[in-house]
């Protein structure tokens, strides 16, 4: 997703997740930066500074929100608690900017097709917690409208 988003010349930083085997991470730091996105950001604490350098230099910042996270709070996803990120909320808050919803569809096998939605304005007076649910509650309308598209490597709902 990023990649395409790149191609199209937005200025982007995407946040990742480091893998746990940290020879292999080192390599897939490589093959992100070079093929994917070239602005990669380190999900967590680390990585807060990096996303405000980029906000602060008008580009866009990718993040999925459908991770499980252990720094995030616990509200509703398809009926049951999840832990659930507040980046988004938190941006939103600090600088009052558009959210852009979008996911990626596989078919014929190889081939996906991207879809953009159209910019969100969410009341920045709004809490992080009603944001976040905002949030949760379009993700949940994309996943239900093909199921069998989404994938979860991780338990969202981990106590």
């Amino acid at each position: 997703m990023a990649m395409q988003i790149e191609k199209h010349g937005i200025n982007l930083a995407a946040i990742y997740r480091p893998l746990n085997n940290v020879f292999l991470n080192k390599t897939m730091e490589r093959i992100r930066s070079k093929y994917i996105c070239r602005n990669q950001i380190r999900k967590g604490r680390s990585g807060t500074r990096q996303i405000l350098a980029n906000l602060k230099k008008g580009n866009s910042i990718a993040l999925m929100i459908d991770q499980r996270v252990t720094e995030g709070i616990k509200i509703d996803f398809f009926g049951n608690l999840a832990s659930t990120t507040t980046i988004p909320a938190q941006i939103i808050k600090k600088y009052q900017c558009d959210l852009v919803p979008i996911y990626i569809e596989r078919f014929e096998k190889f081939n996906f097709k991207m879809y953009v939605s159209q910019p969100i304005t969410i009341n920045s007076e709004k809490s992080q917690k009603e944001i976040s649910e905002h949030l949760n509650t379009i993700l949940e309308k994309m996943i239900l409208k093909n199921p069998d598209q989404w994938i979860w490597t991780h338990n969202r709902w981990k106590k």
